[in-house]
């Protein structure tokens, strides 16, 4: 189902919870206008006259369908159209979510190297005693809790942030960082 989705559209004009649009070839768009919010805010005209405007905030999703006689008298009933935006809802969330954790294992990816034992500059001691190795323990502590593991574990945790999945903070790569630091 493909959907074309706007957050938090304004208008000056109140929305329809439902629009049937564009009925063509027994296919038509539906247009579910969602959680509409109606505040008054204040404007000041060419003369610098304040007045009040109403003004309507909704999030709105469109999708294409076969079109059918009964589809109108179906959408006039309210427990049809939350079905239908639920679905949309779901299908939403579900479809950027995705888009996120596809961009964090990207991100993830390019950094595996970074982890790896051989690219954090670790040397193996000669030595088979305790003390010949604790240098090699203090600096794998120290590479595996660093900045590139947190960032890395920024990245795993993005799931978990408030705004998930529409409204996303990326962490800034370490590696990144110090790059432009330099410049």
């Amino acid at each position: 189902l493909e959907m074309q989705v706007n957050y938090q559209t304004e208008s000056d004009i109140k929305p329809n919870k439902v629009l049937i649009e564009n009925i063509l070839n027994g296919k038509c768009d539906i247009v579910f206008n969602d959680d509409i919010k109606e505040s008054e805010e204040s404007v000041i005209d060419e003369h610098g006259e304040t007045s009040k405007r109403i003004k309507y905030t909704f999030n709105s999703y469109r999708i294409q369908t076969n079109y059918r006689e009964s589809l109108e008298t179906e959408l006039k009933n309210d427990n049809n159209i939350e079905i239908w935006l639920s679905k949309l809802r779901k299908d939403y969330y579900n479809q950027k979510a995705q888009e996120v954790r596809e961009k964090r294992n990207e991100l993830l990816k390019e950094t595996d190297a970074e982890m790896c034992l051989d690219r954090m500059g670790l040397k193996i001691p000669e030595g088979s005693t305790f003390s010949s190795w604790i240098t090699f323990f203090k600096d794998l502590g120290k590479a595996i809790s660093g900045d590139m593991a947190k960032y890395r574990q920024e990245l795993r945790d993005i799931t978990k942030q408030a705004g998930f999945p529409y409204n996303v903070v990326f962490p800034v790569n370490p590696s990144t960082k110090e790059e432009s630091e330099e410049q």
